[in-house]
């Protein structure tokens, strides 16, 4: 069985793990960054945030992108980086991600 991979799908995906107390305001505030970007950005779909079961403090932020270009444009964007400084200091670690389908279980 041939994997199908769509060349035309990329993801940004960041793992935040959120400074103990601060889970209300780190949720708060992805939630209004993830909204900014897609009222701004035409070319993203909807961006996930899941919360670790086993490690409540433990957060996974995804979403998808029509295209390399535009993922990398708003990545360097200011306002953007201004958002992710918000929630960057509400947390004592962050992993940011940009990545691309290379595989599917389809």
């Amino acid at each position: 069985m041939e994997n199908k991979t769509d060349a035309n799908s990329f993801y940004t995906l960041a793992i935040w793990n959120v400074k103990s107390g601060m889970e209300k305001e780190f949720i708060n505030e992805w939630t209004a960054f993830a909204k900014w970007i897609n009222n701004t950005i035409s070319e993203t779909g909807t961006g996930y945030l899941l919360q670790d079961l086993a490690t409540p403090l433990k957060f996974i932020s995804f979403g998808p992108w029509s295209n390399e270009q535009t993922m990398q444009q708003w990545v360097d964007n200011n306002e953007f980086r201004n958002h992710v400084i918000k929630l960057i200091e509400l947390c004592d670690d962050f992993q940011p991600n940009n990545l691309k389908v290379v595989s599917t279980s389809d």
